[in-house]
Formats: structure tokens, C-alpha cells, sequence
């Protein structure tokens, strides 16, 4: 059954609801055809450049087009939600200084998951047909692609979403859903946005000018050129999802990220204008700050933590996908480069003990970096 609904309506009802499930954008894409950007994502893959990433090759073909998946959709919803303003210069915090700031709280995943569900419960008052299918970086969706589609951002140079006063601290979802909306605009703009304050470029503009600093910061290269990232050169797909000792052959920039990596984005003047411009308005979800427990954990307890400590530590929160011995693996690598001496002790013995072997040989390269500094 379809869902034809006036576009004004419905933004109408998004202003009204959003702001209580902390959303900040909202958008929405006539599923008419392929995903925007469908020919580059199948390019992408075929040049082998999603470092290794099995599962996106899996679902190539949905990722393209999602009617394949969804085939009664009409519309897809777009949804963000602000897990910082901006990268503001913040104080140490020890080791979550090695952790991007989105995994700093709770699970993304389930924090805005809980809030589009929210939100498309209060829209089904309004239209009780309303069928969606929310999903959060979990689906077969090119979420990016999408939110640009839909006017809640541009893609910047590197290949972040970004939003002219938000900044690129957004975490996005999609619902596809059998809405057809009417009155529409043919270039859209967001339905709801927290920091309406005049109109934003068209989709798509290319907002970035003739700044490179995003390009020039990489650590590691991976922003080959404007909006092109290799994602096997990336150090967030080393920290996170690379198995084994990569990270210990390319450890990256002093210290170390532990978990993720945010360079690109620190150094994004549209970031400095999203901190600076943070005065006035509500601030990102709550659940998106550090956990309290965490200030309870230091770099020597990472390096031994097992299983059970791991799950009750991290059950819930973004670090949970990198498992113990990546955890373990990762906090060596930061140890090591910022010549941790004070740890050489209990790195010895790891790399005598612990049960991973390729935890061990990352212990192992660790402990000859760090007798060299001492």
C-alpha cells in the first residue's frame, strides 16, 4: 500500500516530533532508480579499494539499489543526529584520546536506531499505513549517498557528509518506506533541520573551494584525491576491522589511534565553524558523551583485558566491534609509539603469554620498540 502524503505535511510533522527523539536532520529521496552514485560504488569495488571489506562486496548489488531489497518503497527517509558540534580543542582524556569521538558513548547503532523508531512511531499517527524499514550502517544502503540526495549535507573532500553549520559529526540512517510525497522540490532540501537559518547550496555543490587540508593531514594517504578514499590504507579500517598485524607494521602517526580515526575531520574548517557556531542551539545526544567508566581504565589495563572483562566493559558501545585482541593489538601499537616505557613490563608479558599469537607477535615488535627507547 502506498502512503501519498504532501511534502509540507510531512515536514511539518517532522519539525513538531524530531526535536524529542534528538534528531537533527531529516530528508527524504523518491526511490525511483539506482542509489545515487551507483556506477562510482561499483567502480570503487572493482578497483579494490574497500580495503578487503567482504561484506560490502556481498551486498554490491542492494547497495546500488535498494528496491531490491525493498521493493514496495517509494521514498526513502534520511536521518541524522549530532555526536559532537564541531572538534573543539577538548582536554585529555587518556586513552579515548586514541578513540574517535563517535565511540566515546554509547553504540551509535543502537542510540539513533531507538530515535528514528521513535520518530516514525509518532509519524504513523499521522499516517497510520506508514510502513519503514529504519536501519543504522547496518543495512545494504550507501547512507552517505543518500543524506546528499536528500540535501542534509554535501560530501566534502574527505568523503565525509558535512552540513554548512553542523559539521560532519553526524551518524545518518535510512528507512526505506511507502510514502509518496507530493510538492515536492526537484533539488530537496532538508525537511527538518535543527539549525534552519536560511537555505543551504543545492546537493551536491562543492563546498569545499580550493582548501586541501583534510587531503594534506591523512596520516597514512588514504584520501587519494577530492571524495576518493582507500579504505585499505585507512586507519580506521586498520583499528577496527583489520585482523592480525597490519596495524603494527603501519602504526601510523605518534601515539597511535586506538579505535577509529578523526584527522581528516579536526582539521575540516567546516568544523570550526560548526564549534564555533554551537552557541544557541541544543547540544548532541547525551549518550553520544564519554561513559563515566571509562576514566576507570587506563593503557596498561587494555593490554591484558580478556574476553569477560572486554564484554562487560564494551557491550553496548562502538568498541565492541573491534573484539579483545584487536583491543589488546591496538593499545601495544599506542604503547609503542608513544614510548610507554612504564609499560615495557607488562607488554613483556604479553608477549610471552597472551593466548593470541598475533597479539603476541604485535607484543613482541612493541617490546623491541620500547627497549630501544629506554
Amino acid at each position: 500500500m502506498t502512503v501519498h502524503a504532501a511534502a509540507g505535511d510531512l515536514a511539518r510533522a517532522l519539525a513538531r516530533c524530531a526535536p524529542d527523539h534528538a534528531i537533527d536532520l531529516a530528508g527524504a529521496v523518491a526511490l525511483d532508480g539506482p542509489a545515487p552514485h551507483a556506477d562510482q560504488w561499483r567502480a570503487w569495488l572493482d578497483q579494490q579499494r574497500h580495503g578487503d571489506l567482504a561484506y560490502l562486496v556481498r551486498t554490491r548489488d542492494e547497495r546500488a539499489d535498494p528496491r531490491l531489497r525493498n521493493p514496495e518503497a517509494t521514498t526513502m527517509l534520511v536521518f541524522a543526529q549530532r555526536y559532537t558540534d564541531g572538534w573543539p580543542d577538548a582536554p585529555s582524556t587518556g586513552w579515548l584520546d586514541g578513540v574517535a569521538r563517535y565511540a566515546r558513548g554509547r553504540d551509535y547503532h543502537d542510540v539513533l536506531l531507538r530515535a528514528v523508531r521513535g520518530l516514525l512511531g509518532d509519524l504513523r499517527r499521522t499516517w497510520p499505513d506508514l510502513q519503514a524499514y529504519p536501519a543504522v550502517d547496518t543495512g545494504p544502503y550507501l547512507e552517505r549517498d543518500w543524506a546528499d540526495a536528500a540535501g542534509l549535507g554535501f560530501v566534502g573532500r574527505n568523503t565525509c557528509l558535512i552540513h554548512e553549520r553542523l559539521g560532519s559529526g553526524l551518524v545518518l540512517a535510512v528507512a526505506p518506506c511507502n510514502l509518496r510525497l507530493a510538492g515536492w522540490d526537484t533539488a530537496p532540501r532538508p525537511l527538518y533541520e535543527v539549525a534552519a537559518r536560511g537555505r543551504l547550496p543545492r546537493p551536491g555543490a562543492d563546498r569545499c573551494g580550493s582548501c586541501t587540508r583534510c587531503l594534506d593531514a591523512c596520516p597514512t594517504g588514504a584520501i587519494t584525491a577530492p571524495r576518493e578514499l582507500d579504505a585499505g590504507l585507512c586507519l580506521s579500517t586498520w583499528t577496527i576491522e583489520w585482523q592480525g598485524r597490519a596495524p603494527a607494521r603501519r602504526p601510523g602517526p605518534p601515539g597511535g589511534p586506538l579505535f577509529g580515526c578523526d584527522v581528516c575531520q579536526e582539521v575540516c574548517p567546516w568544523n570550526g565553524r560548526a564549534r564555533r557556531e554551537a552557541a544557541g542551539r541544543p547540544g548532541p545526544a547525551a549518550a553520544y558523551g564519554p561513559l563515566a567508566e571509562h576514566a576507570e581504565l587506563d593503557l596498561g589495563d587494555l593490554l591484558t583485558m580478556d574476553a569477560d572483562r572486554f564484554r562487560a566493559r564494551f557491550r553496548r558501545t562502538p568498541l565492541w566491534r573491534q573484539h579483545p585482541a584487536g583491543l589488546r593489538r591496538n593499545a601495544l601499537v599506542v604503547a609503542a609509539n608513544a614510548g610507554r616505557v612504564d609499560l615495557l613490563d607488562v607488554v613483556r608479558e604479553v608477549a610471552a603469554g597472551d593466548p593470541d599469537p598475533e597479539v603476541r607477535a604485535v607484543a613482541a615488535w612493541a617490546v623491541s620498540k620500547l627497549e630501544d627507547r629506554g
